[in-house]
């Protein structure tokens, strides 16, 4: 199977037309020659140069990562910054570089929001920002609105999240309701939502990279809000893109040429990144 043919494949699970930011950098990276046959595709929550070498010792020559590496563009390819030195070592090791960011964030059924609500224990979930456009899924967009069985406390709720998330240090505001039912959650940079989650009736508001004054402005709102962290909130990602791909796979298996390969692929040339890079340290006295 051609690169080329396996990501066509997996667009048909995870289409770029559903980018949840229009401006997002997604897709083909890097590329090799159009008629360069897959040895393996190895999934990533973003390329680091552990990831690298973990690809080149697995015998990957794509990288299917989340996080785009170039972003928004880059002037020059050189190792004077993280972005130039990374591509030079992506080509150096003939590696293809596909990305899927916020187009697997919007995905109906693995999306980031839909993956994280459903490990914190959520029922009902629907989408708090849908794409209303008739080219996509329903229920595709940003987001992800749940309820649990019963009402928890703000402590439950800290110790939930902690757990669930591997979040160390959790950042919330002073105010909101003593007891949530409802909660709202987006993984990773998530305050261009907070409107949407104020309108779905959350009493709690579960996302990351938030801004000082935005706690207040949750207090006057009377909604918790809970910065859990970029990479935490995001921690289910890579596995959902895997499972992703087998269901492209899967749709697939009809074909005459695909019969053989899909009866090997997920054992030989879906691979999970044994990285899970964080950006992120903590210090806590």
């Amino acid at each position: 199977m051609l690169i080329s043919e396996f990501l066509h494949r997996l667009e048909t699970v995870v289409p770029l037309e559903a980018a949840g930011y229009e401006r997002d950098a997604i897709g083909l990276q890097a590329g090799l020659d159009a008629e360069t046959e897959l040895r393996a595709a190895l999934f990533a929550y973003e390329v680091t140069s552990e990831v690298i070498v973990e690809a080149n010792s697995r015998n990957a020559n794509l990288i299917v990562a989340f996080h785009p590496l170039i972003f928004p563009a880059i002037t020059a390819i050189t190792d004077r910054t993280r972005t130039g030195f990374l591509l030079r070592e992506v080509i150096r090791s003939n590696i293809a570089l596909y990305i899927q960011h916020t187009a697997f964030d919007t995905h109906p059924e693995f999306g980031t929001s839909r993956l994280m609500a459903q490990a914190l224990g959520l029922e009902t979930i629907e989408t708090l920002s849908p794409l209303s456009r008739p080219d996509l899924p329903p229920h595709t967009g940003m987001g992800a609105r749940g309820r649990w069985t019963e009402p928890k406390d703000r402590d439950r709720i800290f110790e939930l999240v902690s757990k669930t998330l591997g979040t160390q240090v959790i950042r919330y505001n002073r105010g909101g309701p003593a007891t949530v039912e409802t909660v709202a959650v987006l993984g990773g940079a998530g305050m261009d939502f907070y409107p949407a989650a104020l309108q779905s009736g959350a009493g709690a508001f579960i996302t990351a990279d938030v801004r000082y004054h935005d706690f207040h402005r949750a207090d006057h709102d009377n909604i918790l809000l809970i910065d859990a962290g970029h990479a935490e909130t995001e921690k289910f990602v890579m596995h959902g893109m895997v499972t992703a791909a087998r269901k492209a796979l899967e749709l697939q298996r009809s074909a005459s040429d695909a019969v053989n390969l899909y009866d090997e692929l997920p054992e030989t040339l879906l691979l999970e990144a044994h990285s899970e890079p964080n950006a992120v340290h903590y210090y806590c006295r």
